[in-house]
């Protein structure tokens, strides 16, 4: 079986500071390599409103803070699979 990780580039946008109010951490299934670590991390970053992600391939966890006007944790969740992954929101 031959696992291949894509990561799509997004057109350069203005910087835009965003005021995060919130925090969520989700599991995330279907990492195999430090590339899906990186790929999934820049999607998130991406994403209106939030403001700091961080993916981890060796916790299968990512954290993101962000600003609940913008976005929600189900609409992160659409992102996450949206990049090719499983993403469960964490209770607190």
């Amino acid at each position: 079986m031959v696992v291949v990780c894509v990561t799509v580039a997004r057109a350069a946008e203005k910087p835009v500071t965003i005021t995060a109010n919130a925090t969520n951490r989700f599991s995330i299934s279907g990492m195999t390599c430090n590339g899906c670590a990186g790929g999934l991390k820049a999607e998130l970053k991406g994403a209106p409103g939030v403001a700091f992600a961080e993916v981890s391939l060796t916790n299968k966890l990512a954290v993101v803070a962000y600003d609940t006007n913008r976005t929600s944790p189900v609409k992160l969740v659409k992102v996450i699979t949206e990049a090719g992954f499983e993403g469960k929101p964490l209770k607190p």
